[in-house]
């Protein structure tokens, strides 16, 4: 009976160690790279690439499953900004340059994707370990929520700093819906269902294809609704919604707009801090080609100016023609537009922010005058435009009247249909209706002409407008004197949307910002609208800001190269004019 028993107890104890066996060794096992991209994908909420893959039951190195998480997060654009130096792990010294860089890559991002073992050690030619993959497991649903950044601050020279930051994710392919201005709204009702459970299971469904998804409750249902969306999206969405499988029927609501949507990014930024005390740089403003109706690469405009910095500038018309105040070297190339604000620096980089006045008079020998309201633009009727060598070859083929000036002499004047030479040492007066009958009875050739041009800052800062020898144009002013706003009358589409955005700036502590988000690059970056973009701003303590031109035309040049990835599929856009940081 004795012995029975402790066979008994013998088989127990064996049974109960071979499980312990069998589980250490299960835990020893390592993971293979099919098991390892199955599992990055759907935690990612990602669809998994369809390519046969030979080594998919192969053990999957450490190495691998870096280089493979950061392609899946899309992060892989943040290579060339990583840096390989003062890094505390020995072995990665060993490694390729470019290998290096994934795993500085992997180390910089928060929460960091690499850790090294007890004995400071990254193992990454080692195959991951089950207890190792759980880890990593719980990071990576860290990531899929959003919460993930990188971050690197790069001394350019002693007065220039270079941040580079992306922060966020989504596996969304469909972009979150923006906030929509007051009026009507549309909501896409995917399903009703007397069971919660069931509801909630669609819910799951819908966000993990990247939908904005709410269920509702009404009459004893849970409604299950995408959106809003406006009625053109409305119909779009709903189209992608019956491919995947999905039914539904548009809800109209009015309402004073949309809910905030939650995003989780990714978005990218780059911007230079330029310290403007004894620097030996100094700004301006550069046209495309020297011409107002001409459009040029950022990139080439710094190239042909031999220029340390680039960022694009003022907003433009189809024509190349920019919007609003532009000075260049001290002279005035286009007139303040109403409601739009400026940046003005002089010529030692003291930067100043605004709304101007524009005030001008085309004047006789007589001191006769008449007022001028536009400055190398179109005329639009009923009003003295002046037309300079910046302009063009020629005036705009306008019918009207013209007067010729050489250095401060009238050449010529009379009826005209446009296109007439501008003069190198002087301009072309063009004038319609009123203007035109003025100019045919007040000038004649010989007589001495000349336009004197005023600039008032609302402000009241007159001293520094006064010295002021550039300025561009933009809006919303983001911040001034350390205050959100005045937003101003802007188009919802610029305002209320993510866009690709360009910034220019002042800290606090007097550094000049130059600010590129990148957009409109599902992975890459999706934008920011403008109220995000003053919530970034706040990082970095700005007393004023301005909007630039974005979009497409946002481009950011550094010693040589372009540095963000331009929005247009088709590579960097022509512009009208840039801003560029040169030495002196």
């Amino acid at each position: 009976m004795k012995m029975t028993k402790r066979i008994g107890i013998v088989t127990i104890i064996t049974i109960i160690l071979v499980f312990l066996l069998s589980v250490a060794g299960a835990q020893q096992t390592p993971v293979t790279r099919g098991e390892f991209i199955t599992s990055l994908y759907n935690i990612l909420g990602l669809s998994a690439p369809k390519t046969q893959d030979t080594k998919s039951q192969n053990p999957i190195l450490r190495l691998e499953v870096v280089k493979e998480t950061i392609k899946a997060l899309s992060y892989d654009d943040l290579l060339p900004f990583v840096s390989v130096e003062n890094l505390p792990f020995p072995e990665i010294r060993d490694l390729k340059t470019e290998d290096q860089k994934w795993v500085a890559l992997a180390l910089a991002l928060q929460p960091p994707l690499l850790r090294g073992d007890a004995r400071g050690m990254l193992n990454l030619n080692r195959p991951l370990s089950r207890q190792e993959f759980s880890y990593l497991q719980e990071t990576l649903k860290t990531y899929a929520q959003g919460h993930i950044t990188f971050y690197r601050e790069k001394k350019i020279h002693s007065h220039l700093t270079l941040i580079t930051k992306k922060w966020g994710f989504s596996a969304t392919l469909v972009p979150p819906p923006e906030p929509q201005p007051q009026g009507e709204q549309f909501f896409l009702q995917v399903g009703a269902y007397q069971d919660r459970g069931r509801a909630e299971r669609i819910l799951s469904w819908l966000k993990e294809l990247g939908y904005s998804a709410q269920i509702r409750e009404e009459n004893n249902l849970f409604k299950v609704r995408v959106g809003p969306y406006s009625r053109e999206e409305a119909k779009t969405v709903g189209d992608r919604l019956k491919n995947q499988g999905f039914s539904s029927y548009p809800i109209l609501e009015k309402g004073n707009g949309a809910p905030k949507q939650p995003f989780s990014g990714p978005v990218f930024t780059l911007a230079l801090l330029f310290n403007p005390q004894d620097a030996p740089f100094h700004l301006e403003v550069a046209l495309a080609n020297n011409q107002i109706l001409d459009r040029e690469k950022t990139s080439e405009i710094a190239r042909r100016k031999n220029a340390l910095f680039a960022i694009n500038a003022s907003f433009f018309n189809k024509a190349g023609e920019p919007l609003g105040l532009l000075v260049a070297d001290g002279r005035v190339l286009s007139e303040p537009i109403d409601g739009w604000y400026n940046c003005g620096f002089t010529a030692d980089n003291e930067i100043f922010f605004g709304e101007t006045k524009f005030k001008a008079l085309a004047i006789t020998d007589g001191d006769v005058s008449y007022p001028v309201k536009g400055i190398n633009r179109l005329n639009q009727g009923n009003e003295l435009v002046l037309y300079d060598q910046f302009f063009g070859p020629k005036t705009p083929a306008q019918k009207g009247a013209e007067c010729m000036v050489r250095n401060g002499v009238v050449e010529r004047v009379g009826e005209s249909q446009g296109e007439t030479a501008i003069p190198p040492q002087g301009f072309v007066l063009q004038g319609r209706g009123d203007a035109a009958q003025w100019l045919l009875r007040n000038l004649a050739p010989g007589r001495k002409m000349r336009v004197k041009i005023g600039l008032y800052s609302v402000s009241g800062e007159l001293e520094k407008w006064r010295r002021m020898r550039y300025a561009v144009s933009g809006g919303p002013l983001l911040f001034f004197e350390g205050n959100p706003g005045p937003f101003g009358q802007f188009n919802n589409d610029v305002v209320l949307k993510r866009h690709p955005r360009t910034v220019i700036g002042e800290t606090q502590n007097g550094e000049i910002l130059f600010l590129a988000v990148d957009g409109r690059r599902p992975g890459h970056s999706l934008g920011l609208t403008i109220e995000e973009l003053v919530e970034e701003l706040k990082n970095y303590q700005v007393k004023n800001a301005l909007n630039l031109d974005g979009g497409g035309s946002t481009t950011f040049y550094l010693q040589g190269q372009i540095l963000n990835i331009p929005a247009d599929l088709t590579g960097e856009r022509k512009i009208s004019t840039a801003i560029l940081l040169q030495k002196k």
